[in-house]
């Protein structure tokens, strides 16, 4: 049982601050706090009088002298960090300096090509003052990964390969100018290398250059491509058995001829560039001044699905299988308010913080969920309501699509560029 602050109002909050108001076991005080105390307030009016006691405040974190008067008065022993992904290794700072664990559900750059996030520097300094953090406990990478760690366990001997499959699986997300677009996952991977593992090696194709046919249990026969995700460069730290993994989605074209001639002439470069003496603006930003864009709210429709199929070999034998979860996002938003995707990652952050309350998850550093046992995380998920199942399953059917298919080697394409 801990005193727990969230930082943050979000689509997860939405989900796990009326569960944690009803288990007096693993929390014994529920502190909100955001740059809107307004927002933290409905939660409190909304979900008091349970057996958990709520208190909201507003924060800013990049306040460091704010933030840790405000850390000082509520003392919490456990931080949910759910600020941008950037402002990571701040908050972090701040659960060291009040002595709290910490945990998140984003990683920050781990989209970069760094394998591990900025989190994870921060493991020394975990370690001497006896805290634990854990980063990165979404649905990906954290759930999907616990699926093949525990079908390494009872399901093979050797897994040789692994595709994550996805199908209508974002999040609903708010466009405020050009630069959200530019940023955003659908517009990136018309354009963005997709990397793959190949025989241990990473390797990178062009966006939706190869396509596969699947037939998932909740949605029926698709169409995927092959799509870049962090996930699969993750493989290589934390699941290196693994030798070939690739990523296939759903995929609509995002773009138009307007932002292709934006892209072209050069304005979405993040670049700063000199346009009087002294002064530089990227022309990026300059576009989103001149050209804004109203709020959207975008919700998925239909069934949303990730399946993750895996090969490999079982007491000398070859077998394949599919574990997958699926959910309607009509229902998932009349009964937890979110989409599908919010309410999974919720539900991975929320048996994350129960198992770190109850005192099944106890390590000084900087740990991924893959740093715990999969079927006690999994496990710890049903309890919540999330269902996954396994079934035997044949090997996906791969085809050329759009674009030339060449593999290259990335790391030689590297030392190439060197010579």
């Amino acid at each position: 049982m801990k005193k727990i602050l969230i930082i943050g109002c979000t689509e997860v909050t939405d989900v796990i601050v009326p569960l944690l108001c009803k288990d007096p076991a693993s929390v014994s005080e529920l502190n909100i706090a955001s740059l809107d105390k307004a927002e933290c307030d409905e939660y409190r009016k909304k979900y008091a009088g349970g057996p958990v006691r709520i208190t909201t405040a507003r924060m800013d974190v990049k306040n460091a002298a704010g933030s840790k008067m405000m850390l000082s008065i509520t003392q919490p022993e456990l931080i949910i960090n759910l600020t941008p992904p950037e402002l990571a290794p701040t908050v972090m700072k701040l659960a060291l300096e009040i002595g709290a664990d910490y945990i998140d559900n984003e990683l920050y750059e781990w989209n970069q090509s760094n394998l591990l996030s900025k989190q994870f520097e921060n493991f020394t300094n975990f370690r001497v003052k006896n805290l634990m953090a854990i980063c990165g406990c979404a649905f990906n990478p954290s759930a999907i990964t616990s699926f093949v760690r525990l079908a390494q366990e009872k399901r093979f001997d050797e897994i040789t390969s692994a595709d994550i499959l996805e199908v209508n699986m974002k999040s609903s997300n708010e466009v405020s100018d050009i630069r959200d677009i530019v940023d955003s996952m659908d517009f990136q991977a018309e354009t963005e290398k997709a990397i793959l593992i190949e025989d241990g090696k990473k390797k990178e194709v062009d966006p939706l250059s190869v396509k596969a046919e699947a037939d998932l249990p909740g949605c029926g026969k698709k169409d995927l491509v092959i799509l870049n995700d962090p996930i699969v460069e993750d493989f290589i730290m934390e699941i290196p058995e693994v030798p070939n993994v690739r990523f296939f989605s759903t995929f609509e074209k995002k773009t138009d001829e307007r932002i292709e001639l934006l892209r072209e002439t050069g304005m979405l470069s993040k670049d700063p560039i000199e346009i009087a003496e002294g002064v530089k603006i990227a022309p990026i930003d300059f576009l989103a001044k001149v050209m804004p864009v109203d709020h959207k709210k975008s919700v998925p429709q239909g069934i949303s699905e990730t399946a993750v199929l895996l090969s490999g070999t079982h007491k000398g034998s070859e077998k394949t299988i599919m574990i997958h979860v699926s959910m309607d996002n009509s229902e998932c938003f009349e009964q937890n308010g979110v989409s599908v995707a919010s309410f999974f990652d919720a539900i991975a952050l929320l048996a994350g913080v129960k198992l770190i309350c109850r005192g099944k998850w106890k390590k000084a550093g900087v740990f991924s969920v893959c740093g715990f046992d999969p079927e006690q995380f999994l496990d710890a998920m049903k309890k919540e309501g999330f269902r996954y199942e396994i079934k035997d399953a044949e090997p996906l059917k791969i085809s050329s699509g759009k674009g030339k298919g060449k593999t290259k080697d990335k790391d030689n394409d590297k030392a190439k560029d060197k010579e």
